[in-house]
């Protein structure tokens, strides 16, 4: 709703969806029923992920964008959609939600609303793994709170992409259980 104002001649506000009552209330909704809008483009569940990412960075620590309950639950039935649409176009939607102040809610978003596990799943496959005596957090958690450190220090895409690939081998590599476990090889796997 947010998306669909306009600005029409003489500053007029064109608003056919109270996309300005979402916008002061900080809600990311689709227009009509999000099952339809998703069946027409499949890349708006995404989109609606980095708006809330984007948008929520924007204003401060206390601004966060929530996606209405509605929408959310169509993006969560309808994830497997996300396979129709190209590749370039997830990537870019992708990169702009690892370019964002907090990355790691764009991460956390696609994860829950079951975007993720068609998108990286490699990533999702750490969820849970635990690791050996030299780490706290399972790989997943270790690898979004590395991209969010890189995104602290204002570092680059490729860095971010870095920090937040860099164990993404270990759930296939990882051997035994316990503080002695091991992942012997998993940056050649990950490479």
């Amino acid at each position: 709703t947010v998306n669909a104002i306009a600005l029409a001649e003489k500053n007029k506000i064109i608003d056919p969806f109270n996309g300005q009552k979402d916008l002061k209330k900080k809600i990311i909704k689709a227009v009509g029923k999000p099952e339809e809008r998703f069946n027409e483009d499949a890349l708006r569940m995404l989109r609606a992920v980095r708006f809330a990412t984007t948008l929520s960075a924007q204003g401060g620590p206390a601004s966060g964008w929530e996606i209405e309950s509605r929408t959310l639950k169509a993006i969560e039935k309808n994830a497997g959609w996300i396979q129709a649409i190209s590749k370039e176009r997830i990537k870019d939607e992708l990169m702009k939600i690892l370019e964002a102040e907090k990355p790691v809610m764009g991460i956390e978003l696609l994860r829950k609303t079951k975007l993720l596990g068609y998108i990286l799943p490699e990533l999702e496959k750490g969820v849970g793994v635990s690791q050996n005596k030299f780490h706290i957090y399972d790989i997943y958690e270790h690898s979004i709170r590395s991209l969010q450190a890189a995104a602290d220090k204002k570092f680059n895409l490729e860095v971010r992409f870095a920090a937040l690939f860099h164990d993404i081998g270990k759930p296939e590599t990882k051997e035994g259980e316990g503080p002695d476990s091991t992942f012997y090889n998993h940056d050649y796997v990950g490479a």
